[in-house]
C-alpha cells in the first residue's frame, strides 16, 4: 500500500466503523491510522445542553482491529433501523430482539445472522493509548 493511500477494502472498512459508531450518538471522526487490519480514529459528541459542556473533552480514542463478517451490511441495516426509529439508550437496544426482528421485517435467518454479526461487533475504546474499554450493543 502507497503512504498515503487506502486500499478500497480499506475504505470500506472506514465506513463500516463510522457507520457502527454513529449508532452511539457521535457527531465527529477523525481517522488518525488505516492499515489492512486496523483503523484508530477519534470520535465526539455534540453538545447535549449541559452548562459544562466541553467539546474538547467530549471525544474518545478507538480501535477497530477490523472484523471481517460475511453479513456486515446486514448489520449496519439493522443499526439503521436502531438509529431512525430511536430505538437505543446509549449501547441498549430498547425492544427485545423478537421485537426488533418482527419490527424490521425480514425473514428470520437473515435477521438472526445480521443481529449476531451486530452483537460480536466491537470497538475499543483507547486511554492514553491503552484499550480501557469498548464499544458494543446489547439488549
Amino acid at each position: 500500500m502507497n503512504t498515503g493511500q487506502i486500499s478500497k477494502s480499506s475504505s470500506k472498512s472506514v465506513g463500516h466503523l463510522f457507520r457502527f459508531m454513529y449508532i452511539f450518538g457521535i457527531d465527529r471522526f477523525w481517522i488518525f491510522q488505516v492499515t489492512e487490519n486496523r483503523i484508530k480514529a477519534r470520535i465526539g459528541w455534540p453538545n447535549d445542553g449541559r452548562e459544562d459542556y466541553d467539546e474538547d473533552e467530549e471525544i474518545q480514542d478507538i480501535k477497530w482491529d477490523i472484523q471481517t463478517f460475511d453479513n456486515i451490511e446486514d448489520a449496519l441495516e439493522i443499526v439503521d433501523f436502531i438509529i431512525d426509529n430511536e430505538l437505543i439508550n446509549i449501547d441498549k437496544v430498547i425492544l427485545s430482539p423478537e421485537d426488533l426482528g418482527m419490527e424490521i421485517g425480514w425473514e428470520k435467518e437473515k435477521f438472526d445472522l445480521g443481529l449476531k454479526t451486530l452483537l460480536d461487533f466491537r470497538v475499543d475504546m483507547l486511554d492514553d493509548g491503552k484499550k480501557s474499554d469498548f464499544f458494543f450493543i446489547h439488549f
